[in-house]
């Protein structure tokens, strides 16, 4: 597929590699921008299948990378991306999220192409027995395979076997990082706020609490709905604004979310800034994530975070001075939502410290990272 527009005279080419395309539009898009105004010749490797695409500066190509465990789609998906490899003879190769290193790592070789990954949260140290045995070979064959990788925290880096660290770096910075610009509470308005909320059913004086994501069981949403029903019970006023949808490969059974008092469910929402802005702390104690990019947009927003203790998500809560809620429980969560509710200082100080979390800084260490000035 064609970009709609192409710098044809560019002295560094680069294959993506991300197996979802919602994941590069929402995480890797703008760096392809980035890289094209810099020179750079960028193509991504993604699933295309029933997406609608938007206007590129990048070249994009169809490859249908398995989710889930199917050796027969991912050989397939190794030898299309071999092939690719070949054809465009890129300078770097970037693969993200564990399937798109493991495709890499299983792909041939050509010679002068440097093959380099990013693990956005490895999964066999969250895992036990069997499957962490198998997660642990995959995902280490894949950095012994490729030149270099990165992970996102000292939890990941530590969990590696010395042998092969040498091939491996802590990335600088929180993982994507966000768009500090876009999410910005000084774009929205007290009356833009307002309307909001009325469109809701939520008054300006109600507290609102704001869970992004999948609904899924990892994410642990089923306790945030637990949590906020016990709530709901000792505080009159209370709001629960869910910002997202179930996901097919990690299917959950869960009551109309519609029909729950004080729950406003809206869907998935591609830009998630207005409903952030009308709420007063984020909730997300997810259990598996690598640097989850949807509270660090709540962290720019000014929002306070009630999350877990898992990788990621406790190092924004540290940095934030949020509530990773450990041992993670009903119990745990309903404290730390009352308690947010009685502090004055309801931001927690997250605001000082939305240049940390700029999206640009991922920009550059990527930049870095490929040997380029």
């Amino acid at each position: 597929m064609q970009p709609a527009t192409s710098n044809s005279q560019a002295c560094q080419r680069l294959l993506i590699i991300v197996p979802i395309y919602a994941s590069y539009r929402a995480f890797l898009k703008g760096l392809t921008g980035w890289l094209a105004e810099r020179g750079w010749e960028v193509h991504v490797a993604t699933n295309l299948t029933g997406v609608d695409v938007d206007a590129e500066v990048a070249y994009l190509h169809h490859i249908d990378m398995p989710r889930g465990a199917d050796a027969l789609k991912l050989f397939q998906a190794v030898r299309v991306l071999t092939k690719l490899i070949r054809e465009i003879q890129p300078t770097v190769v970037h693969a993200h999220f564990s399937v798109g290193m493991l495709c890499l790592a299983l792909a041939g070789r050509v010679k002068g192409v440097r093959y380099l990954g990013t693990f956005q949260g490895m999964r066999f140290p969250l895992l036990s027995g069997l499957s962490r045995l198998i997660f642990k070979l995959v995902e280490c064959f894949s950095i012994f395979r490729l030149d270099h990788s990165w992970v996102l925290t000292e939890d990941d880096y530590g969990a590696v076997p010395p042998l092969i660290r040498s091939k491996l770096t802590i990335q600088d910075g929180y993982g994507f990082g966000c768009d500090i610009e876009h999410f910005d509470p000084a774009r929205f308005s007290e009356g833009d706020k307002s309307e909001l909320r009325a469109d809701l059913g939520i008054s300006n004086t109600d507290f609102v609490y704001i869970y992004v994501g999948r609904l899924t069981e990892f994410k642990n949403f089923p306790l945030v709905l637990d949590a906020f029903r016990r709530l709901r019970e000792k505080r009159e006023g209370v709001h629960l604004l869910v910002v997202g949808e179930k996901d097919s490969q990690h299917p959950i059974d869960l009551p109309d979310l519609t029909a729950e008092e004080g729950i406003c469910h809206v869907g998935w929402q591609d830009d998630p800034a207005p409903y952030f802005a009308i709420a007063n702390t984020m909730i997300f104690p997810s259990y598996r994530e690598g640097m989850p990019v949807c509270m660090m947009e709540a962290i720019a927003m000014g929002l306070p975070v009630i999350t877990s203790a898992a990788r990621g998500c406790v190092v924004l809560a540290q940095l934030s001075k949020g509530d990773a809620v450990d041992p993670l429980s009903v119990e745990g969560l309903v404290s730390s939502m009352l308690d947010v509710i009685e502090k004055s200082n309801a931001s927690g100080g997250a605001l000082k410290l939305r240049a940390a979390l700029d999206r640009i800084e991922f920009y550059q260490t990527t930049l870095a990272n490929y040997g380029s000035n």
